[in-house]
């Protein structure tokens, strides 16, 4: 059974699956080895793909759901931009990570939120506490999915258009 996603946060990339076995312990599975996914499987290349996690060289790295929720997002001057609220998967050629980093309650009820890829992550702490993300992250954020959306996948615009006028005429 599908138990949750392993985020490389300093490529902002999927590095793997967690699955739960039917004796109920985890075994981890690289991304490499995941051949496809669906809504009811996950289809990996063997069983001895789904490694235990002792034996894994993915159990350095986090699990979205059980590590990253919560986890501050910090530039790399210090500044705390807030906590991730929520991390949102765009499946395509290539996954794409994005997370939405809120600093309050607040921030929930009045619908105030950062979204920015999770590319722009640099490094996480060993505790999993503080994601250390690129200077300019702030800059490079949007207020809403669907704009950070549109920015980052909508097909190019067309050059604008220049209006020149002339006084008087």
């Amino acid at each position: 059974q599908f138990h949750d996603l392993i985020i490389n946060v300093a490529r902002g990339e999927l590095a793997g699956i967690s699955v739960q076995v039917p004796d109920e312990s985890l075994r981890l599975v690289e991304g490499r080895d995941i051949q496809g996914c669906g809504p009811d499987a996950v289809m990996i290349t063997a069983d001895e793909s789904a490694v235990t996690v002792q034996d894994s060289p993915l159990k350095v790295l986090p699990l979205a759901k059980h590590n990253l929720i919560g986890s501050n997002v910090v530039t790399e001057s210090g500044k705390l931009l807030g906590q991730v609220a929520h991390m949102y998967m765009r499946l395509s050629e290539t996954v794409m990570f994005i997370y939405e980093v809120r600093t309050s309650i607040l921030d929930k009820l009045l619908g105030h939120a950062l979204f920015f890829p999770a590319s722009q992550g640099r490094a996480i702490s060993a505790d999993f506490a503080r994601i250390v993300v690129a200077e300019d992250t702030e800059m490079k954020a949007d207020h809403n999915l669907a704009a950070l959306e549109s920015r980052l996948f909508s097909p190019p615009k067309e050059d604008p258009v220049v209006v020149i006028r002339s006084r008087g005429y």
